[in-house]
């Protein structure tokens, strides 16, 4: 839902990943995405480092397993 969109892109802006929330109209009105953008200078730790707070945000929201 809209809310916990926002809230898991808050949880992981305050561990220093900006992603960028998509919600209605831009997606259908039950859908939410968030979007995660990618240069080509981000170092592989950086990437790591990202990859890691995002499962763990999600996971603490059970939304993955």
């Amino acid at each position: 839902d809209n809310n916990l969109t926002f809230l898991i892109t808050k949880e992981l802006f305050d561990a220093g990943i900006f992603v960028n929330p998509v919600v209605a109209p831009a997606v259908a009105s039950e859908d939410t995405l968030i979007r995660f953008s990618l240069m080509a200078t981000h170092t592989k730790e950086q990437l790591d480092y990202a990859l890691e707070q995002i499962h763990r945000v999600f996971k603490s929201h059970n939304v993955i397993d």
